[in-house]
């Protein structure tokens, strides 16, 4: 893969990652109060190590195989099959209503916000982004390419930074925000807020249905002689 793709496809499945609308709505109602800075940190550093720890595992995991062998190739392509059709489960499950499933998500999220201490922040953050079993399968075939790749350590830390900072966008991304413009962007959160956790199934089963299409396509294609 030339290094102009693998940076595509980088960026592609750390966006495609990036969808956790129960972690985004947690920091956006963090982001929203006040005080606001150690909590909303508790809740980005609960991410970034649950990302972090299962992605870590995985790279390493893959970074032992020789880079350019056909049986990486091969793997690379059954990782991507078999990852397609996990997401096209998904994505099944996700677009069925789930009305009482929704409701109780949004109540425990509230609940934390009203009540949780910055150190229960980093746990309901670690625990949600350890439990996106979605988020991990995309990001697994990006992990194994850039780990199997023939590029150097430099070339491959920032394909992970460019990775890992767009899978983060939802608990970086709010803080920012609010850094920069303060309660101005306090409507633009509950608006956010309010569309995330409306749409939270049809949202990540989307992203699901169409990374899926991408995987099995690349999939078969590096199959093919």
């Amino acid at each position: 893969m030339t290094l102009l793709a693998l940076i595509g496809e980088t960026a592609l499945l750390g966006l495609a990652a990036a969808f956790t609308p129960s972690l985004l709505a947690l920091q956006l109602l963090v982001c929203s109060g006040d005080p606001w800075r150690a909590r909303a940190r508790a809740v980005a550093l609960g991410g970034a190590m649950a990302f972090a720890l299962v992605g870590g595992l995985l790279f390493f995991g893959f970074a032992q195989l020789p880079s350019g062998s056909d049986a990486v190739g091969g793997l690379s392509a059954v990782l991507r099959i078999v990852g397609g059709v996990v997401l096209i489960g998904f994505a099944w499950w996700l677009f069925r209503p789930h009305p009482d499933l929704s409701r109780r998500v949004e109540h425990d999220i509230q609940g934390y916000v009203a009540r949780a201490s910055t150190l229960v922040f980093w746990g309901v953050a670690f625990v949600l982004s350890i439990k996106d079993l979605s988020s991990f399968v995309v990001l697994a075939p990006a992990l194994h390419d850039i780990a199997t790749s023939g590029y150097d350590v430099i070339v491959k830390a920032l394909l992970l930074v460019l990775l890992y900072a767009l899978a983060l966008l939802p608990v970086l991304a709010p803080p920012i925000a609010r850094r920069v413009f303060g309660h101005r962007a306090d409507v633009a959160f509950q608006r956010v807020y309010r569309f995330a956790m409306d749409h939270q199934f049809q949202l990540v089963g989307g992203m699901a249905a169409v990374i899926a299409v991408y995987l099995v396509v690349t999939g078969v294609m590096q199959l093919l002689p």
